[in-house]
């Protein structure tokens, strides 16, 4: 065995790993994706069935909707009224409780 070689392609793989980590992380900080901190913390209040019981394809879906203001924010039939109050606290608005008879 020769211990130059060996020596030489540990430089050479050690290079390349570092040039690709380096490559890696700023393609990373160029493409990142912004997200929304409301829709992020509302998705982690909500209890996670992703049951489709909201009539959204999942928490993730009722969480953006909530974000956007195009859901309200006690619709998680799951959570009820207790998560209901986390996202209104997260969200900023007051939790209205609206009687059958209200809207009939």
């Amino acid at each position: 065995m020769n211990i130059g070689a060996i020596i030489i392609a540990t430089v050479v793989v050690a290079a390349v790993g570092l040039f690709i980590g380096l490559f890696l992380g700023a393609a990373g900080k160029k493409f990142a994706v912004e997200t929304d901190e409301k829709e992020v913390a509302v998705r982690e209040a909500l209890p996670g069935n992703n049951c489709g019981g909201c009539g959204f394809p999942g928490c993730d879906g009722l969480a953006a909707a909530i974000a956007k203001g195009e859901a309200p924010v006690n619709g998680c039939p799951v959570g009820g009224d207790a998560v209901g109050k986390v996202i209104a606290g997260i969200m900023g608005r007051r939790l209205w409780k609206l009687s059958v008879r209200w809207l009939l």
